[in-house]
């Protein structure tokens, strides 16, 4: 038999819950508390297991076996109800136990109060207006991929009696002292560096730049503030470098022969038709993504709720542990990575915040779509996520799955879904600013590229990632 549950609003996105469980399903619950204390309770005369029920009454009284029955069975009667209402708390139920009562043959009554996700009802989230992208692929673009790939199978040549500039590779030994003392990583022989990159220090490149094979430097640098290694912060550190050798970057030409070596095509025609191709692709789903994202956008833009501060809070502790947990993997500590990048702890949880609250918003408005029309995500489709997500981790399916049943995520993989869709429908259904009713999807099947985020790449064919790498999120990140 099912709970009855009851709903009152009782503050913003506060209920009152009134669940009453079947005299019955207390019944039931109660012949299992005198078994489970029955194994637990020793009784001289009796053996483990085998006190009767007159006996345990007894001996222990009724709110004993009344209290286990209400430790035992509450979360599963309280499950019960939010299914049954529909309803998503996002803390822990306040509920006063000791004012629940049980009475033989009477059903069970109690409250919970507890802080619930807000839910929308979206009006207008059809026929939204967007920007048309720009899907046009140029001629510049193709030779940069190509000038890309050219870069990957380039060759270092030494330049004989050539002066540093910018681009060039110098060959250096060179040996790093503060106060005449030798710290920790300031030496290092037969080292390449690249000129004018932004990955060495500027002194070395004010340094390096004019200079040739043989020439040795005295180069000043002033460690920063929030240097890692808090005895070197602020400091004047002394390289003493020699240039050992001047290279410069060999790059193949743009032929038949480079396509033959770089990709599985004969002829550079062939490779240039094939990086036009994938770049046609990538800028449709790019355009496709960027329609949808349009669109939810403004409507979680105009979205009127208050979002409870415990789901902001939540979501900025958890990025700020999965950023802990990224750094101690290399070794660092947040206090070390937040000076490095010129960090407060106060900065990082306020833009963790606010990307909380566009988050959650975005979230609102998606579920608000799935509720309105239905979507689903069927047990097909669900393994079907569950066989592309094994395969990335060079997994077997079956053995994935039951991981994710253990950390009990598939629901949540349910939901990403069932997102996903509510995300590609709202692309499917906006029209182009100035355009009157037409589609801003385009084509029969548009959205469906970019559903898995995800693009194969057959081997010996070419890739042009450059170009359809979309804009990360900004703020304090530690690459894995």
């Amino acid at each position: 038999m099912a709970v009855k549950a009851e709903m009152e609003e009782t503050g913003k996105n506060q209920v009152r819950i009134r669940v009453e469980v079947p005299a019955e399903d207390i019944g039931k619950a109660v012949d299992r508390a005198f078994r489970e204390i029955a194994r637990e309770v020793t009784i001289p005369g009796f053996r483990k297991g085998k006190v009767p029920r007159r006996v345990l009454q007894a001996r222990l009284g009724m709110d004993t076996i009344y209290g286990e029955v209400k430790q035992a069975n509450l979360p599963e009667y309280y499950a019960e109800a939010l299914e049954q209402l529909g309803i998503e708390p996002i803390d822990e139920p306040d509920i006063d136990i000791d004012e629940i009562e049980i009475e033989e043959g009477k059903p069970m009554v109690f409250e919970a109060t507890v802080e619930i996700r807000p839910r929308v009802e979206l009006k207008g989230y059809k026929g939204v207006e967007v920007e048309r992208p720009d899907e046009e692929v140029t001629d510049e673009e193709v030779s940069r991929v190509l000038d890309n790939m050219r870069e990957k199978f380039a060759q270092l040549e030494v330049a004989s009696g050539k002066t540093l500039t910018d681009g060039d590779f110098a060959l250096i030994d060179f040996d790093g002292t503060v106060n005449g003392v030798v710290f920790e990583g300031g030496s290092a022989k037969d080292f390449m560096l690249e000129v004018g990159t932004e990955n060495i220090w500027p002194e070395f490149n004010e340094e390096l730049r004019g200079k040739r094979k043989g020439d040795i430097l005295d180069v000043k640098v002033k460690m920063p503030e929030q240097f890692p290694d808090e005895e070197l912060a602020g400091k004047i550190a002394s390289f003493k470098v020699i240039v050992k050798e001047v290279k410069v970057k060999k790059l193949p030409e743009s032929d038949d022969d480079f396509a033959k070596e770089a990709s599985k095509f004969d002829t550079l025609g062939e490779l240039e038709g094939d990086i036009r191709s994938k770049l046609v692709e990538a800028k449709k789903t790019q355009a496709q993504e960027s329609v949808r994202m349009q669109v939810l956008e403004k409507l979680a833009e105009e979205l009127d709720v208050e979002i409870p501060g415990k789901m902001i809070e939540d979501y900025a502790h958890q990025r700020k542990h999965e950023l802990e947990a990224r750094l101690s993997s290399s070794g660092i500590t947040l206090d070390n990575y937040l000076k490095a990048v010129d960090y407060t702890e106060e900065r990082m949880e306020e833009e963790f915040e606010d990307a909380a609250k566009q988050l959650i918003r975005n979230e609102l408005v998606l579920d608000a779509v799935i509720r309105a029309e239905g979507l689903e995500a069927s047990d097909e489709e669900l393994q079907e996520e569950i066989a592309k997500r094994a395969e990335m981790f060079g997994v077997e399916p079956e053995s994935f799955r039951k991981v994710l049943e253990e950390r009990g995520a598939l629901e949540e993989m349910r939901e990403d879904l069932r997102r996903r869709k509510a995300l590609k429908f709202l692309g499917d259904n906006a029209v182009f600013a100035g355009e009157g009713s037409k589609e801003a999807s385009g084509t029969e099947t548009a959205g469906t590229e970019s559903e898995t985020g995800e693009a194969e790449e057959e081997e010996g064919e070419t890739a042009p990632a450059e170009d359809t790498v979309q804009e990360e999120e900004k703020g304090p990140q530690q690459d894995a």
